[in-house]
């Protein structure tokens, strides 16, 4: 079988940490976001996430460290991915290019109880024993921005470690590789007031052997706390999303996602939940007062 192995997320503008570790340290001096998705809701088996994300801007916001452990449920699967991140900044007058690489350490769990065989005789599956298998891989990325764009390109399990499943039983053994995620995502803002903001941004992501993935996502905000979005995922869904923003340091944000595909008959969407806390410890300007971390910079809000 093939699939993807990364969750994806319809909110990825706030998840980015987890596809590409050049994100690290690139919003304020300490950023912590937790995220929860409730993946095709009433199909048995379907996906549940869980991820929490801490990262810091260090000397003089050169250097961003952090880290993130998400927990992934799919049906007889049970996975958690825990990571240390690192980026260095190289910056310029008007933006920075960030170089991140991202160690990650794995442990996933099968119970082929979860599973309903056709043939009960089937030797692939042991329904009796619940195996537990850990390892390590790696990720990488790449990013330039500011706070009007950003183009980025990261890669995921770029090692393509495995798990071994039944080591000492030769008839059920099985092998579940890792493969390697790429994805690119780009962002522009525009606005004629800064009051009200369109947030325009793309993810893609290529996974050998499955489809292609695309999202469109555009959102608007106003007055700098009224949060509005929607989303088109190709061939798989449209997501509609709503925010709001607490004195430019705390944000919280829904999306729903209203399937698209085949599998519409068969559950009743997706739901997803994101909680922000993004400060610079009391050095943080109020409305239009920039830290002037760009010299053409326009936005102090959107860089959260």
């Amino acid at each position: 079988m093939f699939s993807q192995q990364y969750p994806w997320w319809t909110q990825y503008k706030v998840n980015q940490t987890l596809y590409n570790p050049a994100f690290c340290g690139t919003k304020r001096l300490v950023d912590f976001r937790i995220n929860y998705r409730n993946q095709w809701t009433g199909y048995d088996g379907s996906p549940k996430t869980y991820a929490l994300a801490l990262n810091a801007r260090l000397w003089k916001g050169r250097v961003g460290v952090g880290g993130f452990i998400f927990k992934d449920d799919i049906g007889p699967f049970k996975k958690i991915n825990s990571s240390i991140t690192g980026a260095y900044h190289l910056k310029f007058p008007d933006s920075e290019l960030s170089f991140g690489v991202q160690g990650n350490y794995m442990v996933q769990r099968f119970n082929g109880n979860d599973i309903t065989l056709r043939n009960q005789q089937d030797k692939a599956i042991n329904q009796f024993i619940e195996d537990k298998q850990s390892t390590f891989d790696g990720s990488f990325g790449l990013l330039y921005f500011n706070d009007r764009f950003h183009l980025g390109v990261g890669a995921n399990n770029i090692a393509g470690s495995s798990f071994e499943y039944y080591k000492n039983d030769s008839l059920k053994k099985g092998i579940y590789t890792n493969a390697a995620h790429y994805n690119i995502s780009a962002g522009f803002n525009w606005a004629d007031d800064i009051d009200y903001t369109f947030e325009n941004s793309i993810f893609a992501s290529y996974v050998p052997g499955v489809p292609f993935a695309f999202d469109y996502t555009l959102r608007f905000h106003m007055k700098q706390q009224l949060i509005a979005g929607l989303s088109f995922r190709l061939n798989d869904a449209i997501a509609l999303q709503l925010g709001y923003t607490i004195q430019e340091k705390f944000q919280i944000s829904y999306s729903y996602d209203i399937v698209t595909s085949p599998l519409r008959k068969y559950q009743s969407g997706s739901h997803e939940l994101t909680l922000i806390f993004s400060s610079n410890l009391g050095t943080d300007k109020r409305r239009r007062g920039l830290d002037k971390r760009f010299t053409k910079q326009r936005y102090q809000y959107l860089i959260q």
